[in-house]
């Protein structure tokens, strides 16, 4: 069995599981947006989510601000947990550190993903330059958080819980301005992009060209809803990620 790292939040091991599904949440989001996935996946799905530094029980580690140094880590961190076939999942934000992951993962040697799944997102290469969020004062840049759907309005409008929140929010929205999709040899994963019939900021053919990222075929799903799938628990994506997952299992 791999040892406990403070990376990954598992609420439900399976043994042995047919696939472990590797989670990373959107910007300003933990592990806890996934505390409801496993019972919607298969049984013999073990649902991995990533915790990153700077929330929930590593508050008091400095949360990441560049996509490289976190990239490695979660090498690192994931290595000894890839002796099963693996599906990484990302959202908004975490799409890029996903992708980045799948790709460093098999660069350097390690078992390669047998899937790339992304929503809400707009793939690196398409994506424009984000506003400078350390320029808003905490009241503007709490009600970004809410808008974007990234932050509920009871926890924005809490003074201790959005003091909590906010260092750690930053932090992401620094890493996702600064990063640039530098190198753009795709990766020979499998890729399924889903969006929101109604998501503002990522049209469907926008997430359909994920296609250019990966050598191995990419399918786009589109659900009812916008841009907050995953903050708002949405039913319909997480069907569309079982249904991206049915076949990954091996027999």
């Amino acid at each position: 069995m791999a040892e406990h790292t403070p990376w990954l939040v598992v609420r439900a091991p399976v043994p042995r599981p047919a696939l472990r599904l590797f989670c990373l949440p959107y910007a300003g989001g933990n592990a806890g947006a996934f505390e409801t996935w496993r019972a919607g996946l298969p049984r013999s799905v073990e649902v991995n989510a990533v915790q990153y530094p700077g929330r929930r029980e590593r508050a008091d580690e400095q949360a990441p601000r560049r996509m490289t140094p976190l990239v490695q880590a979660l090498e690192a961190a994931l290595a000894p947990h890839l002796d099963r076939p693996y599906a990484v999942y990302g959202d908004c934000l975490g799409a890029y550190v996903a992708f980045e992951l799948v790709r460093r993962l098999a660069r350097r040697g390690h078992r390669p993903a047998d899937l790339l799944v992304v929503s809400s997102a707009v793939p690196p290469h398409r994506a424009g330059v984000e506003p400078d969020w350390s320029a808003m004062d905490d009241a503007a840049f709490l009600a970004e958080l809410v808008a974007l759907g990234t932050m509920p309005p009871a926890v924005a409008g809490h003074p201790e819980l959005a003091a909590a929140a906010l260092p750690a929010a930053r932090a992401d929205f620094e890493l996702g301005r600064s990063y640039r999709l530098r190198d753009p040899d795709p990766v020979g994963v499998p890729v399924t992009a889903i969006v929101g019939d109604a998501d503002p900021h990522v049209p469907a053919t926008q997430a359909a060209a994920w296609a250019d990222l990966t050598t191995a075929g990419c399918t786009t799903l589109t659900v009812p809803g916008g841009h907050d799938l995953l903050a708002r628990a949405d039913a319909g994506l997480l069907r569309a990620v079982r249904s991206a997952l049915v076949g990954k299992e091996p027999s």
